[in-house]
């Protein structure tokens, strides 16, 4: 009953050696431009629960999620190690109906994952909400997950909290430069069992596992050749009124 990321150091904050399955956790994105990030790493959550155990992929959005973020791309899921053909996506209309279809979706045989995408803090959401789908998902292997972005901390009866934004990527082979594997940086803020922590996580989509990322040079812009590297301030800002 547990989705184990084998990392040392982060299956250990769990007593069943994984993420727990059977239960409810939030992912999150603090700014708009991180939606990528944190559908990247539902993904691939997916995607290793998928490996694992047969069934569907149950992934439902809100009208509002897709506005800033962007809609779902089979391609791009099926880049990250997620079939698309194991998939069943859902454009619902509002948040009540994604959490209508996340109900049903956890109670149904045949799932292995259920995700909803709820952007900001709507009523329909709240503890009362988040409670029924805790129980549906209770002593089932099913993984459960509520992605949210723009939203503010309030009660839930999620499991686990994680705050999911992009770290940089590493290169593959023996190329010096490039785009390699998928980096998240990862805030473990809300544990029932606990123990929180910071992680950087790297996602090898072929083999649908999660690893340390190698350590990532740092580059830095050369020397300004027309004034010091260095700037300092040299005078005061100041704030001008408008003209009437």
């Amino acid at each position: 009953m547990a989705l184990p990321f084998e990392v040392p150091g982060l299956d250990r904050l769990f007593r069943a050696g994984g993420l727990p399955l059977g239960a409810l956790h939030e992912l999150t994105a603090q700014e708009t431009r991180e939606t990528g990030a944190l559908a990247g790493f539902a993904a691939a959550l997916a995607a290793r629960q998928a490996a694992f155990r047969a069934g569907m992929v149950v992934w439902a959005a809100d009208r509002q999620s897709p506005r800033e973020g962007g809609r779902l791309h089979a391609p791009g899921l099926h880049a990250l190690g997620l079939d698309p053909g194991r998939g069943l996506f859902v454009d619902a209309a509002d948040p009540a109906d994604v959490l209508w279809v996340l109900e049903e979706a956890l109670a149904a045989r045949g799932v292995a994952a259920v995700l909803g995408e709820i952007r900001g803090n709507p009523r329909a959401l709240d503890l009362t909400a988040t409670r029924r789908l805790a129980l549906r998902a209770r002593d089932r292997p099913v993984l459960g997950l509520i992605l949210r972005v723009d939203a503010a901390a309030e009660a839930s009866a999620a499991a686990t909290r994680w705050s999911v934004a992009s770290g940089p990527a590493g290169t593959l082979g023996g190329f010096t430069e490039g785009v390699g594997r998928p980096v998240w940086r990862l805030d473990l803020t809300k544990n029932r069992e606990g123990h929180l922590g910071r992680f950087e996580l790297e996602w090898d989509h072929h083999d649908r596992r999660f690893a340390r990322p190698a350590p990532h040079p740092v580059a830095r812009p050369d020397p300004a050749a027309d004034r010091p590297a260095d700037s300092r301030r040299t005078g005061q800002v100041v704030a001008f009124g408008r003209a009437s």
